[in-house]
C-alpha cells in the first residue's frame, strides 16, 4: 500500500487544512441554513394560504347565501376580496363562478373575463379538478417561488335547481422577496458563524505552531545542518512529549556521530601525516639513490642507504602495528552499527535519512578496502626496507657467503617502481629461471652494484624502443664447470629490447662511454661493473647482442673466491 506523503511543510499544511475544513463547514452550514429557511417560509405560506382560503371561502359562502350571485349588489364579497392586499405575499385573489368567469378580483382588469382567456389559463385543469373533488389544489412553480391555491366555493343553487353550484377562489402567493430576505438572513448568520469558526481555527493553528510546527522545523533545521557538516548543532527541544523524546534521541545520535567523526578525522590526519612523511622519505631516498648511482660513490651510498633503511624501519613498524588495532577498532564499531540495524531495522526517519545521505553501506565496504590497502602498503615498505638493508652493504670490505638469488630479488625489489607500466610502455615482465646453485663467497655490496647497473641498462633499453611484444627481462642461473676442478656460477640477464650494434657492444665496458642523453648517465656503470667482476672476483662479464633481438649479459663467478 502506497503511503500518502505531504509535499508541503507543516507550516503551510496545517493552516491550509484548517482553512479547508472551516470553509467546508461554513459552506455546509450555509446551505443547510438556506434550505431550512426556505422550507420554513414555504410551510408558513402554506399555513397562511390555508387560513386565508378557509376564512375567505367561509365569508363568501355566507354572503352569497343571502345575495344572488347575479345580483349586482355584491359589495360585501368585493370587500372581502379587496382586503387581500393586506395579506403578506398574496399577489392575486380572484373569485370565479361555476363557469370559471372571474366575478371579482384584486386585479380589476381580470373581472368578468373567463379564466381561459387570461394569463392564468394554464390553471384551468387544476380549477376543474378542485370543482369536481371539492378539495383545495395547491400548485408550486418549478423554482418554488410561486404558490397557486385553488379552493372550491359552494354557491347557492339557481332557481328551479336543487344541486348547489361550485365556484373557486384563486389565490397566488409570491415568495420571491421573502426568500431573498431569508437568503440574506441565512447568509448573515453563516458569515457570523464562519467568523467564529475561523477564529477558532486560527487559535488551533497558533497552538499547533507553538507546540508542533515550530519545534519540528527546529528538528529539520538541525538535521539539515548536520547533513551539511555542522556537527555541533543540537535541537534541545523542551517538554516531555514524544517530540521532545525524539529531540533527545536525535541530539544523542548527533553527539555520537560528532565524536566518531572527530576520532576518525584525527586518525585519518595522523595516517595522512605519516604517509606524507613516509612518501617524503621515500622520495628523498630515490633522489639520493639516483645521485649516488650517477656519481658512483659507492661507499657513501652504502652508509646512507643503511641509515635510511634503519630510520624507515622504526616508523614503518609503528604504522604496521597500529593499523591492525585501528582495523580491529573500526570492525568493532561497524559491528555495533550492524547490531543496531539488526535490532532496530526501522529507525526514525531522521536516522534513516542520515544513513542514506552518508551511504553507510559504501563506507562499511570501503573501510575494509582502505585498511587492506594500508596493510599491503606497509608490508611493501617492510619488504623494501629489508631489501635496502641487504643491498646497502656497498662498503663492506670483507668477503661474505650469500644466497645469490636473494640478492637478485632484493635488487629487483628496489627497481620495482621502474618495472611498472608507464605511459610509453606496458609493465616489464620478469622471468626467473633459477637453478640449484650453492652459496657463493663474494663482496656483497659490490656485487649488488653490478646487478643494479645491468638491470638499469636493461630497463632503459626497453623504454627507448617501441616493441611488438611485451617488454621482458629474463634471469637464468646455473652451475658451470671447465677443465679445472674449480666450480663456477653463471648468471644470465637478458632483455628483448632493440639490441646493440657491434660498434656499440664492443665499447660498453669502456669508462665514460654511453649512448644515453646528457644528464642520464655517466658512462661509468658498466665499466665499474666489469672491474668488480673481473678484478675483484676473478670472474667474467660478457655481453652478447643482436640488433632487433635484445641483449644478454653473462656473469660468471667462482663459488669460492680466493
Amino acid at each position: 500500500m502506497k503511503r500518502f506523503a505531504f509535499s508541503l511543510p507543516l507550516r503551510v499544511t496545517i493552516p491550509s487544512l484548517l482553512l479547508f475544513l472551516s470553509s467546508g463547514l461554513g459552506l455546509y452550514s450555509f446551505i443547510t441554513e438556506v434550505n431550512a429557511t426556505y422550507k420554513r417560509q414555504e410551510n408558513r405560506v402554506v399555513e397562511q394560504a390555508d387560513f386565508y382560503s378557509e376564512k375567505t371561502v367561509g365569508l363568501l359562502e355566507f354572503i352569497l347565501r343571502r345575495v344572488n350571485i347575479d345580483n349586482k349588489s355584491l359589495d360585501g364579497a368585493k370587500l372581502v376580496i379587496g382586503e387581500t392586499g393586506e395579506e403578506p405575499n398574496l399577489q392575486l385573489s380572484a373569485f370565479l363562478d361555476e363557469n370559471n368567469i372571474v366575478i371579482f378580483s384584486n386585479y380589476y382588469q381580470l373581472q368578468q373575463k373567463p379564466i381561459i382567456n387570461t394569463s392564468f389559463s394554464y390553471l384551468y385543469p387544476q380549477i376543474q379538478q378542485a370543482k369536481q373533488t371539492k378539495v383545495t389544489e395547491k400548485v408550486w412553480s418549478d423554482n418554488r417561488q410561486i404558490l397557486k391555491v385553488i379552493t372550491p366555493v359552494i354557491l347557492p343553487p339557481k332557481p328551479n335547481q336543487l344541486r348547489p353550484q361550485v365556484g373557486t377562489l384563486l389565490s397566488i402567493y409570491d415568495l420571491t422577496q421573502t426568500k431573498k430576505q431569508a437568503y440574506q438572513d441565512a447568509l448573515n448568520r453563516s458569515l457570523q458563524m464562519n467568523a467564529v469558526v475561523l477564529i477558532i481555527c486560527l487559535l488551533v493553528w497558533l497552538f499547533f505552531e507553538m507546540t508542533l510546527t515550530k519545534r519540528v522545523s527546529r528538528l529539520v533545521l538541525v538535521s539539515q545542518n548536520l547533513a551539511q557538516g555542522d556537527l555541533s548543532d543540537r535541537s534541545r527541544l523542551e517538554g516531555s512529549d514524544e517530540l521532545a523524546q525524539i529531540s533527545i534521541a536525535f541530539d544523542q545520535m548527533a553527539e555520537k556521530i560528532e565524536q566518531d567523526t572527530y576520532s576518525l578525522q584525527e586518525s585519518q590526519i595522523e595516517l595522512q601525516q605519516k604517509a606524507t612523511e613516509l612518501e617524503k622519505t621515500l622520495t628523498q631516498l630515490k633522489q639520493t639513490q639516483t645521485q649516488l648511482l650517477q656519481s658512483e660513490k659507492m661507499s657513501s651510498l652504502g652508509q646512507l642507504v643503511a641509515g635510511i633503511a634503519h630510520e624507515i624501519n622504526n616508523p614503518v613498524s609503528f604504522i604496521f602495528g597500529n593499523i591492525t588495532y585501528a582495523k580491529e577498532y573500526t570492525d568493532s564499531l561497524l559491528h555495533l552499527i550492524s547490531l543496531y540495524q539488526t535490532h532496530y531495522p526501522q529507525p526514525v526517519p531522521e536516522i534513516q535519512t542520515e544513513i542514506d545521505e552518508l551511504d553507510l553501506e559504501f563506507i562499511t565496504s570501503d573501510l575494509q578496502k582502505m585498511f587492506n590497502s594500508m596493510l599491503t602498503g606497509s608490508q611493501r615498505i617492510s619488504d623494501i626496507v629489508l631489501s635496502l638493508r641487504s643491498f646497502s652493504r656497498l662498503d663492506e670490505a670483507d668477503i661474505k657467503t650469500i644466497d645469490l638469488h636473494e640478492n637478485l630479488d632484493n635488487t629487483l625489489m628496489i627497481l620495482k617502481h621502474r618495472l611498472k607500466a608507464q605511459a610509453s610502455r606496458p609493465k616489464i615482465k620478469i622471468v626467473k629461471n633459477y637453478g640449484n646453485i650453492p652459496l657463493i663467497h663474494c663482496y656483497v655490496g659490490q656485487l649488488n652494484q653490478v646487478f643494479m647497473n645491468i638491470f638499469i641498462n636493461a630497463i632503459d633499453a626497453l623504454e627507448t624502443v617501441q616493441q611488438n611484444s611485451p617488454p621482458q627481462i629474463s634471469i637464468h642461473t646455473d652451475i658451470v664447470t671447465d677443465s679445472q676442478p674449480k666450480k663456477w656460477v653463471q648468471i644470465q640477464i637478458s632483455d628483448n629490447g632493440s639490441g646493440m650494434a657491434e660498434t656499440v657492444r664492443s665499447r660498453i665496458f669502456e669508462p665514460f662511454f654511453t649512448t644515453k642523453p646528457v644528464g642520464r648517465g655517466t658512462g661509468m656503470g658498466l665499466a665499474i661493473s666489469y672491474q668488480i667482476i673481473v678484478e675483484k672476483h676473478q670472474g667474467q662479464l660478457l655481453c652478447t647482442s643482436t640488433p632487433g633481438e635484445g641483449s644478454t649479459f653473462i656473469i660468471t663467478l667462482p663459488i669460492r673466491n680466493s
